[in-house]
């Protein structure tokens, strides 16, 4: 079968492997043999890719996510032959073949239940949800608890997840009528079009990692209540600093590439009774997400479409170029076949 194979790391995007003749898996109980259709890249493979993922066993095909269509349900009653579904984490790229291929072999607990996929919906915007929107869906809702009359502020609203949360934010998923104020950051002032389309109200340019005061001066001084860290340890603790005296931050993401926090000093960036939480989305029950809402709700306009850019799964290393020099605003998705 086609895959894209990482041989070592770490490696330069260019030298990821696209074959045409890697072993394809065999059907085995409690797992799912999904047909691959198309897959979004992440951070996570990135970075993998760059030798910061310990204890993965190489060569391995990455790819923490993907799309496609049944082959074989693996003994599990959810599914059958031909259905179209979505797999994500779990273990994908990292301690088993993920989704760089033309066939994945996926647990059970990794795989959603059937989706319905419109028909306006082609494989590559569907590509683009599943890690993306669950991501934010259980950052905003399990880890940040959302409510509508919360200002949230997204460090790193360029990013995937930072679009698909401003979005999500401003749906009827979370409220209905009142909708959160939604204050985020980017590097790139050119930018601004992207985040504003997905609800953001408040853009703020980031040029030194300290926006506290552009925040304050947002929130009539009081700061955000909720705040998605997603550029990692260089901003957390000015994260803290643009946060109500109550306020909640979630780290989830690491696009600076630090996870680690330099002369972090919790008693100071989180007095007087703030809060730092994670959201890790391998935690996740795909099962109970509402992945077919959020499906239709992209297809029927209610949410954007978080889709940057779609490659060729033979590509795929120059989509891993591509995202590696910030180029995107949202996502970065390869086509195993032409749509």
């Amino acid at each position: 079968m086609r895959a894209v194979v990482c041989p070592r790391a770490p490696i330069a995007p260019s030298e990821l492997v696209y074959t045409t003749d890697h072993p394809e898996p065999a059907s085995k109980e409690g797992h799912v043999l999904i047909r691959v259709k198309a897959y979004g890249l992440n951070r996570s493979e990135l970075f993998t890719r760059q030798g910061h993922s310990p204890g993965i066993q190489f060569p391995r095909v990455l790819g923490i996510e993907c799309v496609g269509i049944v082959k074989n349900a693996g003994g599990g009653s959810k599914w059958k032959e031909g259905d179209v579904v979505a797999a994500c984490m779990g273990g994908m790229g990292r301690q088993f073949d993920g989704g760089y291929a033309e066939y994945a072999l996926i647990p059970h607990t990794s795989v959603s239940p059937p989706i319905k996929l419109p028909e306006q919906m082609g494989w590559a915007e569907f590509a683009a949800i599943p890690e993306t929107y669950l991501t934010a869906w259980g950052t905003l809702s399990e880890s940040l608890k959302l409510q509508s009359t919360d200002t949230l502020l997204i460090r790193g609203g360029t990013t995937s997840v930072g679009l698909a949360c401003a979005a999500l934010a401003k749906s009827s998923l979370f409220a209905p009528d009142i909708k959160p104020t939604v204050v985020a950051t980017t590097r790139s002032a050119a930018k601004k079009a992207a985040m504003t389309a997905a609800g953001v109200d408040v853009v703020l340019v980031d040029r030194d990692n300290s926006i506290c005061a552009q925040v304050k001066a947002a929130t009539a001084g009081r700061g955000a209540q909720k705040c998605v860290e997603l550029v990692g340890g260089t901003t957390l603790s000015d994260s803290c600093k643009s946060l109500a005296d109550d306020g909640v931050v979630s780290m989830i993401g690491c696009v600076s590439g630090e996870w680690t926090v330099k002369e972090f000093d919790p008693m100071t960036a989180l007095s007087p009774w703030k809060r730092l939480t994670v959201c890790s989305s391998h935690h996740l029950d795909i099962s109970k997400a509402p992945l077919q809402w959020i499906v239709d709700a992209i297809a029927f306009g209610e949410l954007n479409s978080s889709v940057d850019k779609v490659f060729k799964m033979e590509e795929t290393a120059k989509a891993h170029e591509y995202m590696e020099a910030n180029k995107a605003a949202g996502k970065v998705v390869c086509l195993v076949d032409s749509e």
